[in-house]
This record gives structure tokens, sequence and C-alpha cells, in this order.
């Protein structure tokens, strides 16, 4: 049977997508940090005459940029949407046994990681080779799908691929101007994002625990459904609490002494799951391997003051594993009919 809500909010993140990433690279263009940028590095434009005051700036780095980054992102939202769309069903079904507060967790890192690194770092590059999948998508326009000669992308591709081509080399030569602000500004922020997926993690951890202990104590005195309902609202609760002693006990610091505890009942009790689980040889039914990841996450917090990295290190792991699932879903979306 199709799950239609299911469709219905895939195609939406599609649709989303589309609109998502062009808004995302005009802001960064106005608001962020290309406002600051100039084309004066770039070899061949310090000495053309072609613009003048400051227009060239303006043309190339305000609006043709932009668009060129985010081009891409939105062409393969709109010309692959049914794969994109069928490749967010597999994963769900892949992550089909994991609680949906697990899911979130791995999907925050992701999103983060995407707006803060893959985006902003990877875009001028994919952007040039971009060039070369548009001229792909006009031939398969034009009708011409198969033993495509590859002289008839190389080329046009080439010639695509120079104003991308010439808006990288100036971005990456501004690398004080640009790429450098966004990773002082993830530095001087990512505590403070990493406090609050902390305290997810801290409420999935401990709920996780209790709802481990009614599972033994009744083994056939509750029903699944209801006991997954009654965990979430549990988690819900406790991630409201976590989240309001981060911030007005512990000062938005994740090495207060408030969290500290909160931390180490965590993962004493998350390594206490395990054990037993493993001692008592109990499966889990939730898709547990995905939550090693958890306690790990917390666990990185006792050692984070130590070495500012590790909090960067581990977001990017846990994002990596949202997006290796993706890419293997998206791999596989074309050869499975999912909706009839």
């Amino acid at each position: 049977m199709v799950d239609m809500r299911g469709m219905m909010i895939n195609r939406l993140i599609v649709l989303l997508q589309i609109f998502i990433f062009p808004t995302f690279f005009y802001l960064w263009a106005f608001l962020g940090p290309m406002k600051d940028m100039s084309l004066d590095s770039f070899i061949f434009w310090s000495d053309s005459n072609i613009f003048s005051s400051g227009n060239g700036d303006f043309i190339i780095l305000k609006i043709v940029a932009p668009l060129i980054f985010a081009l891409p992102f939105t062409l393969a939202s709109i010309v692959r949407a049914n794969k994109i769309s069928n490749s967010y069903e597999l994963m769900w079904r892949a992550l089909g046994k994991v609680r949906i507060d697990t899911k979130l967790f791995y999907m925050v890192n992701a999103i983060f990681c995407l707006f803060f690194f893959i985006l902003p770092f990877g875009s001028p590059i994919i952007a040039v080779f971009g060039a070369f999948f548009a001229v792909k998508l006009l031939l398969y326009a034009f009708g011409v799908k198969k033993n495509i000669p590859a002289i008839l992308i190389v080329i046009p591709g080439l010639l695509l691929a120079a104003i991308p081509l010439m808006v990288t080399i100036a971005f990456y030569a501004e690398y004080a101007t640009v790429i450098q602000p966004i990773w002082e500004f993830w530095v001087v922020y990512s505590e403070f994002f990493y406090g609050v997926v902390l305290c997810l993690a801290c409420a999935m951890a401990i709920a996780n625990f209790f709802i481990f202990l009614r599972e033994g104590a009744a083994q056939v005195s509750y029903t699944k459904p209801a006991e997954s309902r009654i965990g979430l609202v549990i988690k819900f609760f406790l991630f409201g609490g976590f989240l309001l002693i981060f911030i007005f006990a512990a000062n938005w610091n994740s090495s207060h002494l408030s969290m500290f505890i909160i931390n180490g009942i965590a993962v004493a009790l998350s390594l206490t799951e395990m054990v037993v689980r493993w001692r008592k040889k109990m499966t889990r039914d939730d898709g547990g391997g995905g939550i090693l990841m958890v306690p790990i996450f917390i666990a990185v917090n006792f050692i984070a003051s130590y070495w500012g990295g590790m909090i960067t290190l581990v977001v990017a792991i846990s994002a990596s594993v949202f997006f290796i699932l993706f890419a293997i879903a998206y791999r596989y979306a074309e050869d499975e009919t999912l909706f009839e």
C-alpha cells in the first residue's frame, strides 16, 4: 500500500529545494561574506574596462555568481525531481525502524553541514562541472539521449563553464574575504549549535534507557505503538527541559557543570543499556545501530574544551551518515518502482 503522506512530503522537500538553494546563495551574496568580495584579484579582470565604477563586481558577484552556484542544485532538483523524491523514500524505508528522534538527530547535523560547509566551499567547483551537466540536459531536451559523442558535451561544456570558472577563481582567490569569515562564524557559533543538538542527544539517551527498563519489565503488557508515542513525548519534554537549562543555567555553555552532569548521566545510561542488551542478547527493534552515534556525540563534550575541532569532527561524521544513506538511496532509486 502506498504511503501517500510520505510521498507528498518527499515531493514537497524536492519542491522546497528548488527555491531554497537560490535564496541561500543570494542571501549569501548580499548579506553574507560575499558582500565584501571583489573581482580585483582576478588577473584578467583587474585591467578590464568592460565595467566601471564597481558595476562589474555587482553584476558578476551579486547577480551572476549566486545564480551560477545555485544552478546545478536547482536544475538537479527540477530534472531529477522524481528520482530525488524516490531516493528520500528509499532512505526513509532504510531508516524505517529507527526512532524519529534519531532521524531528526542525523538530519539536523546534515542540514548544518550542508549550509555551513558543503554549499559555501564546494559550490564553486560544482558549478564548473555543472556546466557539463547542463549541456547534457539540453541534449536530452532535444531528444539526444543515447550514445552521445563526448565532443558534443565537452566543447559546449567548456564554453558554458567559462563564467563559472572565472567566478570560481575569484572566489577562491578571495579566501580571506569569503571562506575565512564562514569558518570563523562556525567556530564562534558551533558551540551554541552543538549545545542544542547535545540537549536532543541527552534527551534521547535518557528516555531510551527508561523505555528499555519498561521493555524488560513488561514484555507483553504494552503495545508498541502506544509505547513509541509515550517515549516520543518523554523525549520532547526532556529536550525542552535540557534546553532551558542550557540557555538559562549554563548560559549557552555546553561545558557548564549542569550540562556536564546531564552529559555524564546520559552517557552512563546509554552504556548501561548497550552492555545489558549485549549480555542479555536483547536485540533492538528500532534500528539500534544508528543510536550508537548519540552517546559518542554526548561524550565528545567531555574533550571538546581541550580541542575545539572535535565538535566539528563529530558533527561532520554524524552528518556523513545521513549523506551516505542518501547517496546509496539515490544510486538505487531508479531501480525500484516506489509508487504504483
